[in-house]
């Protein structure tokens, strides 16, 4: 390993000049290249850190046991994975023409918001490593769910600018 002790470079008169590094020249690379790592373990920690929500919404759910009417629902689960506490503000429902209006959230042939649901109410803290269920009649939503392409839900949260979007689950019905 003699290159680590040695710097060698060309000079003016196109020979090669040789040097050797000691101590205070190992500690000047030791420094840089951990105040370099420093930087992006900040810079990493910094836009990793907060709340992250995971959102899952099926519908067709019923209670067990059955109650008269036998309703259906649609149920969303809410969980912060992340590393702040954060609080839900509001949920609402969207459908789109296209994947590309999705994608931009503009343009929805449908909006709703959650008026009248089973669950804690609004705006709802949400701790780290917690999650929050609401059940949703589907009776509201059966037009909806039929007509267009998708129901998709926007969980809208205390640390976000644009709302976690996730499309209703709907199990085929299997005829028998």
């Amino acid at each position: 390993m003699p290159w680590l002790l040695a710097l060698r470079w060309k000079n003016l008169n196109g020979g090669y000049k040789e040097t050797r590094m000691n101590a205070t020249d190992w500690a000047a690379w030791v420094g840089a290249f951990s105040g370099v790592g420093g930087l992006f373990w900040t810079i990493y920690t910094a836009v990793t850190a907060g709340p992250k929500l995971e959102v899952s919404a099926f519908a067709g759910m019923v209670k067990m046991p059955s109650i008269p009417a036998n309703p259906k629902y649609i149920k969303i689960t809410v969980q912060n994975r992340g590393s702040s506490p954060t609080s839900i503000t509001n949920i609402t429902f969207h459908t789109y023409g296209s994947w590309l209006d999705r994608v931009r959230q503009k343009n929805a042939i449908f909006n709703g918001v959650i008026d009248y649901y089973e669950g804690a109410p609004f705006p709802r803290p949400l701790e780290i490593g917690r999650d929050w269920v609401v059940l949703l009649r589907q009776d509201d939503f059966e037009q909806v769910l039929a007509s267009y392409g998708g129901l998709w839900v926007a969980v809208h949260h205390s640390f976000s600018k644009r709302p976690i979007q996730v499309k209703v689950f709907q199990p085929k019905v299997i005829s028998g």
